[in-house]
């Protein structure tokens, strides 16, 4: 299963993790000596900045860029897909889109009915997917093989189904399959 850590400090007690910071922390890490991967928000209003800010996190030192879109548009987000091309061609560097093909939710739909990667939020909070499942949390990291064996995966599998309902009704080429899944999930369960 893999592992994303936000904070170094977290790498040691996970070994083989990702560490995936926010721009403003890659020179940081990157001085360090560690592998750094940039998580970048892609929001309507810096979507212009999308090639300075991928330049920036490579210069500085990242050596993945990851974006991570919300509220976009379609046409948006076949632009920033166009857009982490040329990033990739141009800087040599890893790129990763959190966006699916509408295709392939059709045709591998079970693929996203999934509890991982696991993610160590900065504060050692362990959360299944990504960041925004705070509510599905396993708990604060300690002895990761011990959260599991504790950890009750069916609500987030339950979630992944929910999501991959609305995301099978999205009609658009491109799938920000992330946003399907944090936005029900910020919302207050079922009940309340």
């Amino acid at each position: 299963m893999g592992v994303e850590v936000r904070d170094p400090r977290w790498l040691a007690a996970v070994p083989g993790a990702e560490l995936v910071v926010g721009l403003d922390d890659v020179g940081r890490c990157a001085a360090d000596g560690y592998r750094v991967t940039v998580l970048i928000d892609l929001v309507p209003d810096n979507v212009t900045s999308l090639r300075t800010m991928a330049a920036e996190a490579v210069g500085a030192g990242a050596r993945k860029v990851r974006v991570r879109p919300h509220g976009l548009d379609r046409v948006t987000l076949v632009h920033a897909a166009v857009e982490l091309n040329r990033v990739a061609e141009d800087d040599a560097v890893e790129v990763q889109f959190d966006v699916t093909s509408a295709a392939l939710l059709r045709a591998d739909p079970q693929a996203f009915v999934r509890v991982d990667p696991l993610v160590v939020l900065a504060d050692g909070t362990v959360v299944p997917i990504c960041t925004g499942l705070e509510r599905y949390a396993l708990g604060r990291l300690g002895d990761l093989s011990e959260l599991l064996r504790a950890w009750n995966p069916a609500p987030v599998r339950d979630l992944c189904r929910a999501a991959l309902a609305r995301a099978l009704a999205d009609t658009g080429p491109l799938v920000s399959w992330y946003e399907h899944l944090t936005r029900p999930a910020a919302e207050p369960p079922a009940g309340c």
